[in-house]
């Protein structure tokens, strides 16, 4: 489903050239749940921004379903984005303003898919275990509740694909289970495809399969 062929970043520090990704081949398949775990700097949250089209590579590709991402149009992308994949932050990014189903909506009026919109976010929440805090906003909700928030809005557009990037680090060991066997009930029962950024060995350790990254490179068994 996820095709990366020879992907490579490079930034310019000063008049010093860094790779942040060099050269990644792998393949990740459809339904999969993986993790992908290395030290700060190794290049993990790279190569999800690289896979969400959050990011433009310096080279190589991204293949979808044997679609090269690289090759699309802007609009193609933010079309690709709102429809496919889904978002999941450390820091949850809800507009506090807005109560939690109006949260999981706002994706849905973007994407313009808005056939009964309020239904359709409560029953997200209601899959994330929220069915009864449809109109409280992020300042009233746990940071756990927040995250299950942020999830029902990845889930809103029916993606195929779920990007995390270190969803539990900022809860604690009891949210952070709670959260990691949600994404596992939703790559199950839903059959979704997870590609999870994470540095806590137990939660990377939940994940069908963990790549781990160190200066840029996938390290080798």
């Amino acid at each position: 489903m996820i095709e990366t062929r020879e992907l490579t970043k490079t930034y310019m520090m000063g008049k010093v050239t860094v790779k942040a990704l060099d050269a990644i081949n792998i393949s990740i398949e459809q339904g999969e749940f993986m993790a992908v775990m290395g030290s700060s700097g190794s290049g993990k949250t790279t190569f999800l921004n690289m896979i969400g089209m959050l990011d433009t590579p310096s080279s190589g590709q991204i293949l979808f379903d044997g679609v090269d991402a690289t090759k699309l149009s802007e609009g193609a992308k933010v079309a690709f984005r709102l429809n496919r994949l889904g978002y999941i932050f450390q820091f949850f990014s809800l507009f506090d303003q807005l109560s939690a189903i109006e949260n999981v909506t706002f994706p849905m009026m973007l994407a313009g898919n808005q056939s009964e919109p309020s239904k359709k976010a409560k029953e997200l929440l209601e899959v994330v275990g929220l069915g009864h805090r449809f109109h409280h906003k992020p300042s009233e909700l746990s940071g756990g509740q927040q995250q299950r928030v942020a999830i029902a809005r990845a889930l809103a557009n029916n993606p195929k694909i779920l990007l995390a990037d270190e969803p539990t680090g900022n809860l604690d060991r009891k949210s952070s289970n709670e959260i990691v066997e949600l994404f596992k009930q939703l790559n199950k029962e839903h059959g979704l495809t997870i590609v999870l950024v994470t540095h806590d060995q137990e939660v990377g350790g939940k994940a069908d399969r963990i790549i781990k990254f160190r200066d840029g490179k996938i390290e080798k068994p």
